[in-house]
């Protein structure tokens, strides 16, 4: 299976939902993280679950954050999150992590998918412990035509104030006959 990898700057932004209730918190991206980045999966199997994780967002300051929901935006071909984790990493990245494209569920994989709050703050970028919540998602191409997205959200609720954040990562599954959308095609 090959896989391309774009890398592009573009910062993760936040909503304002939760700028308006002073004792909410913000979900942001660590110093040092981010920028847009997409990947191509060339050859997917509709319906296969496929694992993208090593996602990091953590709080602007102590508190929690509930994640109520992860959806992709502005996707084409019914590309769909079917599940998303949430888990503290205290580690460095390949360790444990998730990668991009795994073909296998959340629950195959042994990632539990039951905890739904971020309570870890984003430390300084010269900090010698990583710390913050890595997120998971659990995707899939349902039709049998080639699907992608520009990022995804994720919408949270903190101190009784909605907030929404974005993460500018694209990705694209492409159906085996379906070369329609650029990355998907031979000369891409």
């Amino acid at each position: 299976m090959a896989r391309c990898l774009v890398l592009l700057s573009v910062a993760a932004c936040a909503g304002p939902g939760a700028a308006r209730n002073p004792q909410a918190v913000r979900l942001i991206a660590p110093p040092g993280d981010g920028g847009r980045q997409s990947l191509t999966l060339r050859r997917t199997v509709q319906g296969m679950p496929y694992l993208f994780g090593s996602f990091a967002v953590c709080l602007d300051r102590a508190g929690a954050a509930e994640v109520t929901g992860v959806r992709f935006e502005n996707s084409r071909g019914g590309l769909a999150v079917q599940e998303f984790a949430l888990r503290p990493f205290y580690r460095g990245f390949g360790e444990d992590g998730v990668g991009w494209g795994e073909p296998v569920g959340l629950r195959q994989r042994g990632v539990s998918t039951a905890s739904r709050t971020v309570t870890q703050v984003c430390l300084p970028e010269d900090y010698s412990r990583v710390e913050f919540s890595e997120v998971v998602l659990q995707i899939s191409r349902p039709t049998a035509t080639s699907a992608w997205s520009p990022g995804f959200v994720i919408t949270y609720d903190s101190g009784g104030a909605e907030g929404t954040f974005r993460i500018p990562f694209g990705i694209t599954l492409c159906a085996p006959s379906d070369r329609t959308l650029p990355n998907c095609r031979p000369d891409a």
